[in-house]
């Protein structure tokens, strides 16, 4: 019995290294955090979700969609919803602006009416997808996105 779990320990060691090793090797090419990276390479950074809006933490910002560190005063800035998002590189926020329900780690709620979001109502404005509460709001957005997206509605 004692042979098996030190076995599965050896393992499970074993394991999250490699794992370890390729993913570090996967978002390489990001580290310079140069614009062009993620766009000519655009399977570079990985779909690891990080914190959205960033982690404050000494060491600078988290990119939510790479999970990368972000030095002080670097990364690319997008905004959605009224809220500023720090990321990588432009391949992130490509990535971001498809699918951001993939990756915003706080609640969201319609800019139209306040409620929850549900992610099979969205419409899809500048390239970037917008989600909303209900089908209701889709007109209502469409007519006046930008009012909307900058969180001055409702």
């Amino acid at each position: 019995m004692k042979t098996k779990i030190f076995l599965s320990s050896v393992f499970l060691m074993f394991f999250a290294l490699i794992t370890n090793s390729i993913n570090s090797q996967e978002s390489s090419c990001c580290a310079d955090k140069s614009a062009s990276c993620c766009v000519e390479k655009s399977d570079c950074c990985n779909d690891a979700v990080g914190i959205a809006g960033g982690d404050t933490s000494i060491a600078g910002l988290t990119c939510p969609v790479s999970g990368e560190t972000i030095a002080e005063g670097q990364g690319v800035k997008f905004d959605y919803y009224g809220k500023t998002y720090t990321f990588c590189c432009d391949g992130c926020v490509a990535k971001f602006k498809k699918e951001p329900f993939d990756y915003l780690k706080e609640e969201v709620n319609c800019p139209v009416m306040g409620e929850p979001i549900v992610k099979d109502v969205f419409v899809i404005h500048n390239d970037t997808k917008y989600y909303l509460c209900c089908k209701s709001c889709l007109k209502k957005f469409e007519n006046d996105p930008e009012k909307y997206i900058k969180g001055a509605g409702k």
